[in-house]
């Protein structure tokens, strides 16, 4: 009995299959294994449409010796009229006592609209034992702005030499009248410079200012973890994260009704 015969073209095209199918097969297999290969995302500081997915959230940790007696530095907001029952707010701890490891802190607050159109701040040395023992480190006049915001003071480094764990009282005072001073409003606080291996506030980048915030609030180092947030702030005025942070620094210290406020003088001069 014959077999029937086979076109050579179908037994070539056979052979040519039997040989290349197992390369085809194991192409197949190792792509669909790609599956299997982890890809692990990173969210970057820009990222706006995830905010959620960020680390921990920046919020103030006051140190202990701030926790435990808090009473021992003052506060106040005096004066009258100039601002129409508005307020300047320091922005600070409930204590009003700011850390800081700076050689030249930034001081920071939010001051309403009014009649005032300057201000000054002066820096004394904190003698609790006698008020009148008191010298001026430094004093600057102030421009103010014409709108509501969070306006600043930086102390120039090369001016002012503040000397560790010695307290320095403040004062922020609106000339609404520069004939009578009843009028005027001010407030104040204290500052105190302390030494501590914490990182240094040099690099611009989003991420190490992020990464110092978290760091310095943590520390209960108020005056640096708030001067890092807003240059966060000033480079990056639209980003979700950073508003984020921002806002849960500011409800720690139940701050959070000027976290909306603009930024006025700093992002210019920094």
């Amino acid at each position: 009995m014959k077999l029937p015969k086979t076109p050579f073209s179908f037994v070539v095209a056979y052979l040519i299959f039997s040989i290349l199918s197992p390369t085809v097969q194991a192409q197949t297999y190792s792509q669909d294994k790609t599956w299997l290969t982890s890809q692990g995302f990173r969210p970057s500081i820009d990222n706006k449409n995830n905010p959620n997915t960020i680390g921990a959230a920046t919020r103030f940790k006051p140190p202990i010796d701030d926790r435990e007696n808090p009473e021992t530095v003052g506060a106040a907001t005096r004066g009258s009229s100039c601002l129409n029952k508005q307020i300047i707010t320091s922005l600070l701890p409930s204590s009003k006592l700011g850390l800081t490891v700076a050689k030249n802190p930034t001081f920071f607050w939010h001051i309403p609209t009014s009649e005032a159109k300057t201000a000054e701040f002066l820096l004394l040395t904190d003698n609790l034992e006698d008020e009148n023992d008191q010298k001026v480190v430094y004093q600057k006049i102030i421009t103010l702005p014409e709108q509501s915001g969070i306006v600043s003071v930086t102390l120039p480094e090369q001016e002012v030499n503040l000397e560790t764990n010695n307290n320095y009282r403040w004062y922020l005072t609106l000339i609404c009248d520069s004939e009578d001073s009843s009028r005027n409003v001010f407030v104040e606080g204290v500052v105190k410079p302390i030494s501590r291996d914490l990182p240094v506030l040099d690099s611009g980048e989003a991420t190490n200012l992020l990464s110092q915030a978290s760091t310095y609030a943590q520390a209960g180092i108020w005056h640096d973890a708030l001067t890092s947030l807003v240059k966060l702030r000033c480079q990056n005025p639209n980003d979700n994260i950073v508003k984020l942070h921002w806002q849960q620094f500011l409800e720690s210290v139940a701050l959070d009704k000027i976290e909306s406020e603009p930024i006025i003088n700093f992002c210019v001069q920094n």
